[in-house]
C-alpha cells in the first residue's frame, strides 16, 4: 500500500515538475506592409530599329515582358509574450517565492504608512514575485527567455495594381521565315539582339528574300514574336545588288569590282560596298591599280 502511495506521489511530483502554466507578460501588435506579387503571364517582344527596314541588315531585340498583379496588405498581427514553464527552475524559485513573501506584506504596510511614497507599484511587484515563486506551476516572468506566440493575424487590402517588367532575352534561338519553304536561324546576344543578314558579300550566306514579309518565332516555344514587313523597294534593291555581285564574282577583276562597288554605292549599300571593296583587294592585290583608275 505504502509502495502504491509512494508512486503515486512520485508520478504527481514528476507531472507538476514538467507540466505548469506559461506567464503572461503583456499582449503586443505590429502593424507592417506586406506585398503578393502573382504571375499573370508572360509575353514576347521584337523590336527593331525601324518598322520597315531599308538596309541588307538590321538588328532586332527580343525581349519578355512579365505582367505581375500586385496586391498592398497592411497587416496587423497580435501576439502574446510569455514566459515559457521549465519545472527545473521550480527548485529554486519556490524558495525565493517564499522569502520575498514577507517582504511582500512589509512592502504594502510601508507603501500605507508612506502615504505612497513608497510607490504601490513596487509593493505590487514584489508582491507578484512572490506569489510567482510559490506557485509550483508558474516560473517567474523572464524577458531573456520571453517567447512570442501569435493570437489574431488580420490583413486588410490596401492597394492593386498591375506591372510590367521588361528584361532581354538572352542566347535564344529566332526563326526567321520569309514566308516560304526556307527559313534561318539566329542567336541572341548578351543585350538580347541579333542581326538580320539579308545580303552580304559572302552570298552563300546570304538569303533570297522576294516575301513581302518576315516572320519571327522563338525556337524553343514556337510562339510567334512579330511580323516584319518589307518594303518592294528594299526587295528590289536587294534582288539587283544580288545579280551584280554574282556578274562579279562569275569574272573578278579590278574594273568588275569598281563597277561592282559603285552599283552596291547607287542603291544606297554603302556598308555592303565598303566591305566587299576591302575583301576583295585585299584577297587580289593585284586589282588595285585597275580598280583605282575605273571608280574615278
Amino acid at each position: 500500500m505504502n509502495r502504491k502511495i509512494l508512486s503515486a506521489g512520485t508520478a504527481a511530483f514528476v507531472s507538476l515538475f514538467f507540466a505548469g502554466c506559461a506567464n503572461h507578460l503583456e499582449d503586443i501588435t505590429k502593424e507592417t506592409p506586406e506585398n503578393s506579387r502573382t504571375v499573370l503571364g508572360n509575353q514576347y517582344i521584337l523590336t527593331t530599329d525601324k518598322e520597315i527596314p531599308d538596309s541588307s541588315s538590321f538588328k532586332v531585340t527580343l525581349e519578355q515582358m512579365e505582367n505581375i498583379k500586385v496586391e498592398v496588405y497592411q497587416v496587423r498581427k497580435v501576439s502574446s509574450l510569455y514566459t515559457p514553464y521549465e519545472g527545473w527552475r521550480e527548485s529554486y524559485e519556490f524558495l525565493t517565492g517564499l522569502g520575498l513573501f514577507p517582504f511582500a506584506i512589509m512592502s504594502h504596510v510601508i507603501s500605507v504608512f508612506s502615504f505612497g511614497m513608497f510607490p504601490f507599484e513596487w509593493s505590487g511587484e514584489v508582491t507578484k514575485y512572490a506569489f510567482d515563486g510559490m506557485n509550483p506551476c508558474m516560473n517567474f516572468e523572464s524577458r531573456s527567455r520571453v517567447e512570442e506566440i501569435p493570437a489574431k493575424v488580420e490583413r486588410t487590402l490596401v492597394d492593386s495594381y498591375t506591372e510590367s517588367k521588361r528584361k532581354p532575352l538572352v542566347n535564344e534561338w529566332l526563326v526567321v521565315n520569309p514566308g516560304s519553304d526556307t527559313f534561318w536561324r539566329v542567336c541572341t546576344d548578351q543585350l538580347g539582339q541579333a542581326e538580320i543578314v539579308l545580303l552580304s558579300i559572302d552570298l552563300d550566306k546570304s538569303k533570297s528574300i522576294d516575301s513581302r514579309y518576315l516572320d519571327f518565332y522563338l525556337e524553343k516555344s514556337n510562339v510567334k514574336c512579330k511580323r516584319i514587313p518589307m518594303s518592294r523597294r528594299l526587295l528590289t534593291r536587294l534582288a539587283t545588288a544580288r545579280k551584280s555581285m554574282m556578274k562579279y564574282y562569275s569574272a573578278p577583276g579590278g574594273t568588275e569590282l569598281a563597277s561592282c562597288v559603285k552599283k552596291l554605292e547607287e542603291l544606297s549599300f554603302e556598308n555592303l560596298a565598303l566591305q566587299l571593296e576591302e575583301s576583295e583587294l585585299k584577297k587580289h592585290p593585284d586589282f588595285r591599280s585597275s580598280f583605282e583608275q575605273a571608280v574615278k
